[in-house]
């Protein structure tokens, strides 16, 4: 699993992780580095360079999203996170 979470100390950029580690994922796990909803800063604008890559390499399999900070409730959540993806997703094609 690429976990965006996890890789606070990697000194490498993301499309070079992901290019480099890419015959080993099966499941990429999103979300802000404060632990808040994904998009909460600027819509993903830090992960948009991941999934340029996902999308290059042809990856087809799991992305999930988590958050640490329930607070907004689970339904706007999950509609942020969805809007956020799916303008991810606009600005790559």
């Amino acid at each position: 699993m690429f976990d965006f979470h996890n890789t606070t100390d990697e000194v490498e950029p993301f499309p070079v992780l992901i290019e480099k580690y890419f015959p080993f994922i099966q499941h990429v796990h999103v979300q802000e580095m404060d632990g808040r909803c994904l998009g909460f800063r600027k819509r993903g604008e830090r992960i948009r360079p991941l999934f340029r890559k996902l999308k290059e390499l042809r990856f087809e399999k799991w992305v999930s999203v988590e958050v640490f900070d329930f607070s907004p409730g689970a339904e706007a959540l999950a509609a942020d996170s969805l809007k956020t993806l799916r303008a991810i997703e606009r600005k790559l094609t």
